[in-house]
């Protein structure tokens, strides 16, 4: 099951990656005066392989980073006070840690693979990762006060029913 979701977390961001490749591509083509679909999906097709590299190393190290912390800090996975306090999901050093990492790794194979110069991959993709890493984090924080806010305005109705009856 973790299994799964790992690649479902991976082809997620790829298939934004590739749709956000075939704009950037059909953009180009445009300004060039290169064939618009040739170029859209040749754009796409190195979006989606860039970004595979980069999310594919990226969650590569936040399981590493995860489990080493784990090891180092004897905690467990579970929380033995089982707290139902909705707190953000996301541990933001973790995060930033792993997307850092992903850039770096993914960055350095991707630059050597395309240009022969994996510090070149390295300078572009890792600010990158971690505006992606920045993204994740608010969206993060953001469901996480939605969901508070939806609780509470339950709490106030059952509340108000209560009153009632």
């Amino acid at each position: 099951d973790d299994a799964l979701a790992l690649i479902d977390h991976v082809a997620f961001r790829v298939t934004a990656s590739a749709i956000a490749g075939v704009g950037s591509g059909a953009a180009y083509a445009t300004l060039k005066g290169f064939p618009l679909f040739k170029t859209s999906v040749s754009t796409a097709f190195s979006f989606a392989l860039i970004s595979t590299a980069c999310f594919g190393m990226e969650r590569m190290a936040n399981i590493a980073i995860r489990q080493s912390t784990t090891l180092i800090n004897g905690q467990s996975k579970i929380d033995p006070n089982g707290s139902s306090i909705i707190q953000p999901t996301i541990n933001p050093r973790l995060h930033y840690g792993s997307h850092a990492l992903g850039g770096i790794l993914g960055g350095g194979m991707a630059g050597f693979l395309f240009q022969g110069k994996s510090l070149a991959g390295i300078f572009l993709l890792t600010p990158i990762m971690l505006g992606v890493g920045k993204i994740e984090i608010s969206l993060d924080e953001y469901r996480t006060e939605r969901l508070k806010q939806l609780i509470s305005e339950s709490e106030d109705g059952d509340q108000e029913e209560e009153s009632i009856s």
